[in-house]
């Protein structure tokens, strides 16, 4: 039987982790309102296979994570998000959670994704492959001024940098985000202006340079 220590402000989640399961598979040993209740509870955690995060708890991700993981370094930790958000999913991983899942997901599926993180794998949200393949937009309008529309804000400062030649790496540490969250918005980016790779994105800024720059600050190259 696999021990879950469940943190949710919320009680309503907690009898669904413990009824999706086959008999016998899954039971929810320990639960607490939030993060500092729990990394208080040195029972519960050396009990337990594994930490879920939801509701209220998995919006502050990072920081719980953290907490956790000094706590109880070797505990898979699982977060179930309300929505996906790619800036929180990105903290999640590179504050060492196994797993990033959105509350909509099946009860199979959470089963089956749970039992990947009990095996060592890292699971991710089905709605992440969307974000992740590239493919020529049919919504956007070829213009400059649909596209500029279409990136956010986010999207927008990470092709700045792009344009500059930095890596995913130095983004991230210049952002202060994860690689993963750099790569997530260069992709969207990329479809969005229909670009196919770093250097046609790089030359894209460049040519409408003039009219970027209207927008935006540019950063300073270093």
């Amino acid at each position: 039987m696999i021990k879950l220590l469940h943190i949710d402000a919320s009680d309503s989640y907690r009898s669904l982790l413990a009824a999706m399961a086959p008999a016998g598979a899954f039971a929810v040993t320990a639960s607490h309102s939030g993060v500092a209740e729990a990394t208080g509870d040195d029972r519960g955690l050396s009990g337990c296979d594994m930490v879920i995060l939801s509701g209220a708890a998995a919006d502050q991700a990072g920081t719980g994570i953290a907490a956790l993981k000094a706590a109880a370094p070797t505990k898979p930790i699982v977060i179930l998000a309300e929505r996906l958000s790619l800036d929180s999913l990105g903290a999640s991983f590179e504050a060492g959670a196994m797993g990033y899942l959105v509350k909509s997901i099946s009860h199979d599926a959470l089963f089956e994704s749970l039992m990947l993180v009990i095996l060592g794998e890292k699971v991710f949200p089905a709605q992440l492959a969307d974000l992740l393949i590239e493919k020529t937009p049919h919504d956007l309008d070829p213009g400059l001024a649909e596209r500029r529309r279409a990136l956010t804000a986010k999207e927008f400062e990470v092709m700045q940098y792009v344009k500059l030649g930095y890596s995913n790496k130095q983004i991230a540490r210049t952002l202060g985000i994860a690689d993963i969250t750099v790569r997530l918005h260069i992709n969207n980016a990329f479809r969005k202006m229909n670009v196919k790779n770093r250097i046609q994105g790089a030359l894209w800024m460049i040519e409408h340079e003039e009219e970027l720059n209207a927008r935006k600050t540019m950063p300073r190259a270093g």
